[in-house]
């Protein structure tokens, strides 16, 4: 197996993060908070960014 594959702990994890952050950003978006959203959506490319980098 590749080191750098997730294993499916690791993918389902990511897959949690994912849905905790969309349903916040659908309840911020239903409460019509576009900034709310958008600060969850900046806070998200955040991680994503830190992740693609190691």
């Amino acid at each position: 197996m590749c080191e750098y594959m997730p294993t499916d702990m690791q993918y389902k994890d990511g897959l949690r993060k994912d849905k905790f952050l969309n349903d916040l950003i659908i309840e911020a978006i239903e409460n019509d908070d576009k900034e709310k959203a958008l600060e969850y959506l900046k806070k998200d490319n955040e991680r994503i960014e830190k992740a693609l980098e190691e």
